[in-house]
């Protein structure tokens, strides 16, 4: 099954709040990995702002590299992915615009859910898992 990593996930794998934790989201990353992990765009500049505060711009650049070495596929979004995440907003207002982006591919059948705890997606309706 094609996994879509939500920024969550790679913010966790980078800085988890404990042991069991990095164990856990590790563990999940690496099974992830091996099924065909999509990471849309905009989950590259979501991680670089949040990640690049706290350990450096190029830092966050490196691990981003060495995600896509391990097997993380950049996911371009395309005008199709647009036009969707614009229908999911029209009906969800209140949801982030990235939120919706990350969604589309799994709306419009190209990966089968996405990997985070953010309830945003739930109120999309799209499917998760968490580790």
């Amino acid at each position: 099954m094609t996994a879509i990593a939500d920024t969550r996930l790679l913010l966790t794998l980078e800085f988890p709040p404990d042991k069991d934790t990095k164990r856990e989201v590790e563990a999940a990353m690496a099974h992830e990995l091996t099924h065909r992990l999509l990471a849309p765009t905009i989950v590259l500049t979501e991680f670089l702002k949040i990640a690049g505060v706290r350990i450096g711009e190029a830092t966050a650049r490196l691990r981003l590299r060495l995600l896509k070495e391990r097997g993380l596929h950049i996911l371009t979004l395309s005008e199709e992915m647009a036009l969707s995440a614009g229908s999911l907003l029209l009906r969800h207002q209140e949801i982030p615009i990235a939120d919706a982006l990350i969604a589309s591919p799994v709306k419009l059948g190209e990966a089968d859910y996405v990997v985070t705890d953010d309830p945003h997606y739930k109120t999309l309706g799209i499917r998760t898992k968490w580790f």
